[in-house]
């Protein structure tokens, strides 16, 4: 079994059969071209390296489970990747306005300052900003991405941009 197959079974927890060549060829390449773009996303968006990873592999494994029927698998990834992402600081408010909020784990030689300037912003400036500039996407499939306007991206940007140049220069 390859390494990627092995992989595949693992994220999933069952047995999986071995598709055609091309398509776990295709999900493999897809896999080594997106992976360490796919984890910077979503450690700009939920702020721990692990919680990234996480929410990367269940990403993958929807990208795998509906393979044959994407279009645009990198596209459907990077969707998934933002609204898993997305997912997770809603759950992190519900738990904070309930009172359950406990503290990140990150050692200090993990620190990354900008995030955690980011982690000050709300979620949709944090999701505009890192879709901006972590990931490097026009302000159309942003917009796309969020479910807004292109014109809302703007203002949202430079309303966070602004925020943010507040919150780093204290």
């Amino acid at each position: 079994m390859r390494v990627m197959e092995a992989a595949l079974v693992m994220m999933s927890g069952e047995a999986v059969v071995v598709e055609a060549p091309s398509v776990a060829a295709g999900f493999e390449a897809l896999y080594e071209a997106e992976y360490a773009a796919m984890v910077r996303l979503a450690r700009g968006l939920v702020d721990t390296t692990e919680q990234a990873e996480e929410i990367v592999q269940d990403a993958y494994t929807k990208v795998f489970d509906r393979w044959n029927s994407l279009k645009e698998p990198g596209g459907y990834l990077r969707t998934a990747v933002v609204n898993g992402s997305r997912s997770e600081l809603r759950k992190r408010e519900v738990r904070r306005r309930i009172g359950l909020d406990r503290p990140l784990d990150s050692g200090p030689d993990e620190r990354d300052h900008m995030v955690d300037a980011l982690a000050k912003l709300s979620p949709n400036r944090k999701t505009a900003l890192v879709l901006r500039f972590y990931a490097d996407l026009p302000e159309k499939e942003i917009a796309e991405l969020m479910g807004v306007r292109p014109g809302t991206v703007k203002s949202t940007i430079s309303r966070a941009l602004a925020e943010l140049r507040k919150e780093i220069d204290r």
